[in-house]
């Protein structure tokens, strides 16, 4: 009897997690059609096939859902710049590329994910609660580029100073390359877009930094 309850427990909260992704899902759906202030409760419900009720069993609130829409998505570009690095070994050269890379690739660089990113950037500064997601953009990976800049800097004879430069113009420049594809996604060239940036960081660090981003 006992083993059949822990099996009918476990089913329900695979049900559990089941209809949660599937309402963080509908969430984001909705926020991409109808922006974040347009994504209201009948347009999840509507997406997601579950009823009213459900949504405020699992998050309580259409504001929780919202919460747990953007924490996933943020989550996943996080994760994909955390695979690269620890792929890329110590050498800050090719930890410099990996990131460049993992920022253009499919897995983040793409509409749904793009358009979610710029809805919940024009709420951020009303909602203090989105802000701690958005800015995982900045940080850490800011820090981590500006660090492995800085050690290039020193690397080849140059100031600390010309390693953070080195950094923020190549973080101004990846945020005008995702601002570029939100607005013309079919005409985005990732691959040239990705070899514009390394060329940025070729110019500040000739010594280490040449050639074609996919060399390695």
């Amino acid at each position: 009897m006992d083993q059949e309850t822990d099996k009918t427990l476990t089913a329900r909260e695979i049900s559990r997690e089941r209809h949660a992704r599937k309402l963080i899902e509908a969430a984001q759906d909705a926020i991409c059609a109808y922006g974040v202030r347009g994504a209201t409760i009948a347009r999840i419900q509507e997406f997601s096939g579950l009823s009213r009720g459900m949504i405020n069993a699992r998050f309580d609130s259409k504001e929780r859902l919202l919460e747990a829409a953007i924490r996933d998505m943020s989550a996943a570009y996080t994760g994909r710049w955390q695979r690269a690095l620890a792929a890329a070994g110590d050498d800050p050269v090719s930890r410099l590329r990996a990131l460049i890379r993992a920022d253009f690739s499919p897995e983040v660089l793409n509409e749904r994910h793009v358009t979610l990113w710029f809805a919940f950037r024009a709420e951020a500064k009303p909602r203090d609660e989105y802000l701690s997601y958005i800015t995982t953009r900045e940080e850490p990976i800011t820090s981590i580029v500006t660090g492995l800049c800085v050690e290039l800097a020193k690397a080849t004879g140059r100031g600390p100073d010309e390693g953070r430069r080195a950094a923020t113009l190549l973080m101004a420049a990846l945020e005008g390359f995702w601002a570029d594809f939100h607005l013309y996604p079919q005409d985005f060239d990732r691959d040239a877009s990705a070899q514009l940036a390394w060329d940025l960081l070729a110019r500040f660090f000739p010594e280490r930094i040449s050639g074609q981003i996919t060399d390695a």
